[in-house]
């Protein structure tokens, strides 16, 4: 049958993920893949929430397999809100939606506040599955700059005063961004929230990474400076436990909150409350502490292998960021080289990145770019992987004519 008279227009704009393509092709066994920005699977806290399941099941499982309330699990609300508030958010449970991954929290953001046409400020580069989410909601860009400091509060308030219509909304991973690795600077987090009031913005504020933090220091969320319910806040448990569980959360004012719960309903009535039910457990135990502690000092160690190998095999011109934490190093190469047509070449030395365009908002853009997770490979693989691609760079900078 031919289903294409019979498509919305929202699924005529759809668009698949580049990246999602682009890893099936590197899913070869001797390839090693820079691309994929997924916690190892070795790190899971495998015992620990097998017990979890175990014990909620036999202890709670009328509720725990049962439906529950499209606004969460209220035990672990109240745990995800212990957790923010230890952070200094302030919030209580009523501020807490328990979402299906925090992918889903965008898009209910998105499905709550935007309508077709209207002006939403994002990063470029930025989050792929936030732009899709936006695209399919027909919103127009407006598009910030994002270096390794992040967005420039400054530059920002300048671009909303000579856009029109103004913007409602601003998408920001602030914390250790996918797919640059940059993060904001504390005192710049709360001139952005001064700019946001004045232009009376929402912040939609996307923290999947930020306990990922090698620094040793607390990194404030936007959120933390918040007073009036102006910034929507997106966690996830899929990089600091397992994002086979599919869990994540919004904090907001509760009359946002309210609304997104309504939209969420339509969608899938409830995220899973046998997950929600284990996480609750998982948090109120006092597992995270330690498991965090496991993940930093792994990811980190991975990280500077990354870093230091880049700086023994690539060509110095190509210019590259120093992430503080997170699971991404950002790379531009000299204009005159395409990391799209380097893809082939660097597939052939056996070693796979993510094209740099694929987190633009229009095509051609960031041909020079490419993203590399150290996330997923030991520090031996990373270096080897490096090593690899760098003779590919230092090949295709040879052949210039």
């Amino acid at each position: 049958m031919d289903y294409s008279n019979l498509f919305s227009a929202n699924a005529n704009r759809m668009k698949p993920s580049i990246i999602r393509a682009l890893l099936k092709l590197v899913q070869q066994a001797d390839i090693i893949s820079f691309a994929g920005g997924t916690p190892d699977a070795d790190l899971f806290p495998q015992e620990i929430l097998a017990d979890t399941a175990s014990r909620v099941i036999r202890e709670q499982g009328k509720l725990a397999l049962q439906y529950g309330e499209t606004v969460g699990w209220k035990p672990l609300r109240e745990q995800v809100a212990l957790y923010l508030s230890a952070q200094g958010i302030n919030c209580t449970y009523e501020n807490i939606l328990i979402t299906t991954g925090s992918q889903q929290g965008v898009y209910l953001a998105g499905l709550t506040l935007i309508n077709p046409g209207d002006q939403v400020l994002v990063e470029e580069p930025s989050y792929l599955g936030g732009l899709l989410a936006f695209q399919n909601f027909q919103a127009k860009f407006v598009t910030m700059p994002c270096g390794e400091q992040g967005i420039d509060p400054a530059q920002v308030d300048q671009l909303v005063s000579r856009t029109s219509p103004k913007p409602k909304l601003l998408y920001t991973i602030p914390t250790f961004q996918n797919p640059a690795g940059s993060t904001l600077p504390e005192e710049k987090r709360d001139q952005l929230l001064e700019v946001a009031r004045k232009h009376d913005l929402i912040i939609l504020e996307d923290n999947p990474y930020g306990e990922l933090n090698y620094t040793g220091k607390t990194i404030k969320a936007i959120k933390s400076f918040d007073t009036e319910g102006r910034v929507i806040y997106l966690g996830s448990f899929s990089k600091i436990a397992s994002p086979g569980m599919r869990l994540g959360w919004v904090c907001a004012d509760p009359s946002l909150i309210a609304r997104m719960t309504m939209a969420k309903e339509t969608a899938d009535v409830c995220t899973d409350v046998l997950s929600q039910s284990i996480a609750a457990e998982f948090f109120k135990g006092g597992h995270l502490k330690d498991h965090l502690g496991r993940l930093i000092g792994t990811y980190q160690g991975r990280r500077d292998a990354m870093l230091s190998a880049i700086d023994q095999y690539f060509p110095k011109s190509i210019r590259y960021n120093r992430p503080l934490g997170g699971f991404f190093v950002w790379a531009e190469l000299p204009e005159h080289l395409n990391a799209v047509t380097l893809f082939e070449k660097a597939i052939a030395a056996k070693v796979a990145y993510v094209v740099g365009t694929a987190f633009y908002t229009k095509e051609g853009q960031g041909l020079n770019t490419l993203r590399m997770a150290f996330c997923t490979s030991n520090e031996e693989k990373i270096r080897e992987g490096v090593k690899r691609l760098g003779g590919v760079f230092q090949e295709a900078l040879r052949e210039r004519p």
